[in-house]
């Protein structure tokens, strides 16, 4: 049995390590941390039980992927852990509500309770949703998209000035996915502010792949180069160890408000702290962290993030 662990972990692991090269094996970029804690327990198991080969084959794994996860680490990535102090405060919430949510009015109290300055809603798009919309637009003067009374795949609400907001729609694979760009009044700053949610991979499509991977493409395309504070929030359906997260952190100079931070996973609630992080608020220039936490569950499949920030100061 712990041959056959080993040999599955070492699979996974190698997958991994190639998911570039097929869709498929991105797919087991996810559960890096998983496989660094199993092979921890298992390679010792092996040793104890004098199983050599599985046990080195086992502990080759645990290193691999734990070096793979090292943003995880206590202590790691310090200067983007420790506590800023200047700069305007800005609290960014970004929360998947799940458009079948059984219990919208969850949803509502939370942000009512978590005194947010800036709301990303991701998935409040059916009617359903109206009411808790209405009542959240009370709380919040400045919304987008226009649309957002009915609902809609991604709602930006704001206690300050909104100036200027466009929804994009990618012209190619995934137009279903359009993402909200605003720029929002802070003082000091007007950050860019970018509310996503590309598609879902699924084990058995490719397509479902290749349009995520485009969508992350084409929110870099749109933040590349602006000047000045950037702040993108939402629901990205890939964690950070996936390549093509990575690519979008490389190609704009966005850095994860989550690194540094410990074990955050969002997705699945059901699973706890075995579940994945796959919602970020990722940020770039005079944006600094003060804080992440995870919020409560509101009946969604995903957690919502609490970011505090401070905007204007030194990044």
């Amino acid at each position: 049995m712990l041959a056959l662990a080993a040999a599955g972990l070492a699979a996974a692991t190698a997958s991994a390590l190639a998911a570039r090269l097929w869709w498929a094996f991105d797919l087991f970029s996810h559960f890096r941390p998983h496989y660094a804690v199993l092979a921890t327990c298992l390679g010792a198991a092996a040793l104890a039980a004098r199983a050599y080969p599985a046990g080195l084959v086992l502990t080759a794994v645990a290193l691999l992927n734990a070096w793979a996860v090292r943003d995880l680490w206590p202590g790691a990535a310090a200067a983007v852990a420790a506590p800023a102090t200047e700069g305007a405060p800005l609290r960014v919430v970004s929360a998947n509500v799940l458009d079948s949510n059984p219990t919208p009015g969850k949803v509502l109290d939370f942000v009512r309770g978590s005194d947010a300055d800036l709301v990303v809603l991701v998935d409040a798009k059916s009617e359903r949703w109206r009411g808790v919309l209405a009542a959240l637009g009370d709380l919040y003067p400045h919304r987008a998209p226009d649309s957002w009374r009915e609902g809609a795949p991604v709602i930006l609400l704001s206690r300050r000035p909104v100036p200027v907001e466009t929804v994009v729609r990618p012209a190619a694979a995934g137009a279903d996915r359009p993402y909200v760009v605003a720029r929002v009044a802070a003082p000091g700053a007007t950050p860019l502010v970018v509310g996503v949610h590309p598609a879902s991979p699924k084990p058995t499509e490719a397509e479902d792949s290749r349009e995520r991977n485009y969508q992350l493409d084409h929110i870099g395309a749109t933040v590349e180069g602006v000047a000045g504070p950037v702040i993108v929030a939402g629901d990205f359906n890939a964690t950070p160890w996936s390549p093509h997260l990575r690519d979008l952190l490389a190609a704009t100079g966005l850095r994860d408000t989550g690194a540094g931070r410990g074990w955050l996973p969002t997705w699945p609630v059901r699973l706890g702290p075995a579940g994945i992080p796959i919602d970020h608020v990722l940020i770039r220039g005079e944006v600094a962290v003060a804080g992440l936490r995870r919020g409560p569950d509101v009946g969604s499949d995903h957690y919502p993030l609490i970011a505090d920030l401070r905007v204007g100061g030194p990044s």
